[in-house]
């Protein structure tokens, strides 16, 4: 997500830097489906304002924040503005070129930053995979 951040034009940059996003358990206009939850699981999860570009706190490099399941609107922007926005961020963010394709291979195991990138696991390989979440205590995400 920093690489697709530092390849938009200077023009986008500056447009963005600084802008907040609603997330929220399931965007009105998420691609996928979730679970259904009833309102009182619904309200036990909080809406919470992330940074569109944060700061990685370690090496200072910006990077986009997308997840279009979750984004439900742009602080200061209408609705059909703020999703174009998105949508054409998602469609920059997910070229080929910024993709890392894993080929695995028994005993493999993949380690990534949840700061730095945008996951995604692809129906292309029918063995049994195990998912184990480790999730390490830091800062939270700053605005760039």
């Amino acid at each position: 997500m920093h690489a697709s951040y530092e390849d938009l034009p200077t023009e986008t940059k500056q447009r963005i830097d600084g802008l907040r996003v609603l997330h929220v358990y399931l965007s009105s206009r998420s691609p996928r489906k979730k679970a259904v939850l009833s309102a009182e699981e619904k309200a036990r999860i909080p809406e919470t304002w992330q940074p569109l570009v944060h700061r990685h706190p370690e090496s200072g490099r910006k990077a986009l924040y997308l997840n279009t399941a979750h984004m439900e609107r742009i602080e200061g922007m209408h609705n059909e503005e703020a999703f174009a926005l998105i949508g054409r961020l998602m469609a920059h963010a997910a070229q080929p070129k910024y993709e890392y394709r894993h080929r695995w291979r028994p005993g493999d195991m993949v380690i990534w930053d949840n700061r730095s990138v945008m996951h995604q696991a692809n129906g292309d390989y029918t063995e049994r995979r195990y998912l184990y979440r480790l999730m390490v205590k830091g800062v939270p995400l700053q605005i760039a």
